[in-house]
């Protein structure tokens, strides 16, 4: 894919809270669908705890700030979904494994954010608004995550993260000046200690893009 339609869920506020102040939640206040079947399922209990104290530490520790908290929001407005990916007459356990994959995924997808060389073009604080591109290693291979750029829905525009969103994950493969990927058509991505260039506008969706040009080093 090469962007992402992020669409908004009732209980979003509510869960995003629960992620953003603490590892777990009490099971007595489980209100939403999705938290009276975390709490009925001890396997996505303990996992979604989990993920809380990998969001926590890292949100605290990440050289970019508020980079962590914008890709945890997304997620967050999207983990519902995993109660009806399986399908509506999907057995217990098929429902279970999904939500069970959806979590362990954003467990992994938060400890290569740990690792990675990250760059972006933020000021100081990350905002959707802006891009970052994080360098890193999957089975040998080198890889980028390009994230942000966010914008509205010119029909119906709402707050982050309703709208669109430039979410790309490729290998980088070298050539000559850098490296290219198969979701950034010819742009070559050119990276250093320092900076990471862009050298051609890179569009994700008819209403956004990613700039060409520096995105400075940040970890």
């Amino acid at each position: 894919m090469r962007f992402i339609l992020i669409a908004g869920i009732t209980a979003l506020m509510s869960l995003a809270s629960m992620w953003t102040s603490a590892a777990s939640f009490d099971c007595a206040k489980a209100r939403s669908p999705l938290e009276k079947f975390i709490c009925a399922n001890p396997d996505l209990d303990t996992e979604d705890a989990r993920m809380g104290e990998v969001f926590k530490r890292l949100n605290k520790s990440f050289p970019l700030p508020g980079f962590i908290l914008a890709t945890q929001k997304v997620f967050v407005s999207g983990y519902a979904y995993c109660l009806q990916a399986a399908g509506k007459s999907a057995p217990a356990a098929a429902t279970l494994n999904q939500c069970l994959q959806t979590v362990r995924s954003r467990i992994s997808e938060l400890e290569t954010y740990q690792s990675a060389k990250v760059y972006s073009n933020a000021k100081a604080k990350f905002t959707p608004e802006d891009l970052a591109a994080l360098v890193y290693m999957a089975n040998g291979k080198e890889r980028i995550t390009l994230w942000g750029n966010w914008m509205p829905n010119g029909n119906q525009p709402k707050p982050f993260p309703d709208g669109s969103l430039c979410a790309l994950d490729d290998q980088l493969k070298p050539v000559k000046g850098g490296f290219k990927t198969e979701s950034t058509d010819d742009s070559v991505i050119k990276i250093t200690d320092a900076v990471l260039n862009i050298s051609e506008f890179v569009s994700c969706t008819p209403r956004n893009g990613i700039a060409e040009g520096d995105y400075k080093r940040f970890k």
